[in-house]
């Protein structure tokens, strides 16, 4: 299915890479020109993320998730109620939806999505009292988790199986993530806990000096953590920090290309949100530059570009700058 609009480039032109010369903005390498692309297949766009060669984009003015292709054109769409949350496993995209609720929270349910065919597989009701944040995948096992609990899911099903229930001593979850054979999560007071994967045991607890921490990926055997628009990778073991990183007042997502981590953020005066690649054993800036747009919600790498999508419809296509 080919999209009404079709794809449209507005604007090919030389990415701004400005001088390094305000407080806390990040080293930059010399201006070089880039081509990018400017395409607007919806009027709200949510986040996104890159599987099964396509990119699946959270179109919220409609309540779609669309399936994109490598020149933008729609290549199917799935109906989702209200914002969504998502992730890929090994057979299947996974969408948890908020339903009529507003906030942050998510009611569910969770959707297994064929990603062939674009197509609900099967509708996961979440628990009563349970309100999800987001969802995790690592191999053949998948995580809901929210401010509260972690909840586990059949990736061949969708159904429903241990929940391991957090409590409030420290505040509410922030951020899960899967590492070796345990799962990682942050909460609102700076800790990491760790918990079995198989058992959902809590096997350790440690303090951050990040608060709060969201939790942005792993790499090097490191958890990624972002607050403040500082990005930082700690040991999820010992807590100890091991570099950390100003990128801008916010900093949003983390993804991987050409051996670099790639994260959104903000920085005052700058002309649009910045995209920073860094290196990621010691948080070194590799390069950075300003893309024409705000409000990214979703950052994506696909057919060797990266896609950034943003609160008003644009997705923005760019060759890695500098890489």
């Amino acid at each position: 299915m080919v999209a009404k609009r079709a794809l449209a480039v507005l604007a090919v032109a030389a990415l701004c890479l400005l001088p390094a010369h305000r407080a806390g903005a990040p080293a930059e390498r010399p201006p070089q020109r880039d081509r990018f692309e400017v395409i607007a297949p919806v009027d709200g766009a949510g986040t996104m993320i890159a599987a099964f060669g396509d990119i699946w984009l959270e179109d919220r003015s409609r309540g779609r998730l669309l399936r994109l292709d490598d020149r933008g054109r729609t290549r199917g769409a799935v109906e989702v109620g209200g914002r969504v949350a998502l992730a890929a496993g090994r057979r299947a995209v996974w969408a948890l939806q908020s339903g009529s609720r507003w906030g942050a929270g998510l009611l569910g349910p969770l959707l297994r999505i064929d990603p062939r065919r674009a197509r609900v597989q099967s509708r996961t009701r979440l628990p009563a009292g349970v309100v999800g944040f987001g969802v995790v995948t690592a191999r053949e096992a998948v995580w809901v988790w929210g401010p509260r609990d972690i909840l586990q899911v059949n990736p061949r099903t969708g159904a429903k199986g241990r929940r391991i229930v957090v409590g409030e001593e420290h505040g509410e979850l922030t951020g899960v993530t899967a590492w070796r054979r345990w799962l990682v999560a942050a909460t609102a007071d700076g800790h990491l806990m760790r918990f079995d994967a198989r058992t959902g045991a809590r096997v350790g607890m440690v303090r951050v000096g990040l608060r709060p921490p969201a939790v942005r990926g792993v790499a090097r055997g490191r958890v990624l953590l972002s607050s403040a628009g500082v990005l930082a990778a700690a040991d999820p073991v010992t807590g100890r920090v091991a570099w950390r990183r100003r990128v801008g007042y916010r900093a949003g997502t983390v993804t991987r290309y050409a051996g670099l981590l790639w994260i959104n953020s903000a920085a005052p005066h700058d002309p649009g949100d910045r995209l920073t690649a860094l290196e990621p054993g010691s948080g070194r800036v590799v390069t950075t530059g300003v893309v024409p747009g705000f409000g990214t919600t979703g950052v994506a790498v696909q057919g060797g570009r990266l896609w950034t999508s943003t609160a008003g419809g644009r997705v923005l296509v760019v060759a890695p700058f500098g890489a």
